[in-house]
């Protein structure tokens, strides 16, 4: 009986990818057709320590990643739903089994392109090889979109243990930033960070979202203020302001005068720590 070549160098393609991974994470697998939801592993970075003379992994961050034979451009046009809703970094691979390499390309802008622009009716990956502060996404007014990819590294069969340890704590740094956006647009705040190799820049997105949440979202950062005053009124009293308590005392009371409606938090820790102030 015959066999279709395609599938199976594609499933050498991931057999392989699953090899290079795993020098650097926990590795799992969907094992049915059923479970191809969009990602072809989970993984869960680790990092090696000493354990009383014993060298044992200890998790760290987890990503998923999508495997490819190269490069170049996807369509997951039918996976717009998948990576909308996903909670977890996301990453495609490209494997060169002429070279035993895996390059790894990051979606770090998918919950930014989902807070910036309209739902895509259609949507194409770009693996590139540098991304600079703008262009990491094109939508056309039909919605057609095409997302880039920046490359991140590349891990090799012949990679030694120091060169996959510092590339493991590259993937750990992204993972965190990625998993910091992705709390940004789940929690509605549209504060993102971005990366671009000489230092962290910040995005901040206004419009139809950040429009009906900004002031609650404020209002919680300044009862955020208040509790901490309050804390530093009751265990660190030498390192309590009065004055900066006045500042932000004022800004209060102007929001309440100006018919703010201000969150049950806020009113209540602003109470208390007029009350402590006040005594």
């Amino acid at each position: 009986m015959s066999q279709l070549a395609v599938p199976r160098r594609g499933w050498e393609n991931e057999h392989f990818a699953t090899f290079l991974l795993s020098r650097i994470a926990f590795m799992a697998h969907p094992l049915t057709i059923a479970d191809d939801v969009g990602s072809d592993f989970f993984c869960t970075l680790f990092e090696a320590r000493d354990d009383d003379g014993t060298e044992k992994l200890f998790p760290t961050s987890s990503f998923a990643i999508q495997i490819k034979s190269k490069s170049d451009r996807i369509n997951v046009t039918n996976k717009i739903d998948y990576l909308s809703t996903l909670e977890l970094p996301y990453f495609v691979g490209a494997v060169d089994r002429c070279s035993l390499r895996l390059a790894v390309y990051s979606g770090e802008y998918i919950p930014i392109m989902f807070s910036q622009y309209k739902t895509p009716t259609a949507l194409t990956l770009v693996p590139v090889p540098t991304l600079g502060p703008s262009g990491y996404c094109e939508q056309t007014p039909e919605g057609k979109t095409t997302l880039r990819l920046p490359f991140v590294c590349e891990i090799s069969a012949s990679d030694q243990p120091d060169a996959l340890r510092e590339k493991a704590h590259k993937l750990k740094e992204l993972c965190s930033l990625m998993h910091s956006n992705i709390s940004a647009r789940a929690s509605r705040e549209y504060i993102f960070r971005l990366n671009y190799g000489d230092g962290t820049k910040w995005l901040i997105l206004a419009g139809s979202g950040s429009v009906t949440t900004f002031r609650d979202n404020f209002g919680l950062r300044l009862a955020e203020v208040f509790y901490n005053l309050e804390w530093l009124l009751k265990h660190q009293p030498d390192k309590f302001s009065a004055q900066e308590f006045a500042t932000y005392d004022a800004l209060f009371k102007q929001l309440k005068e100006n018919g703010h409606t201000l969150h049950p938090l806020l009113l209540d820790v602003h109470a208390r720590l007029s009350q402590l102030v006040n005594a």
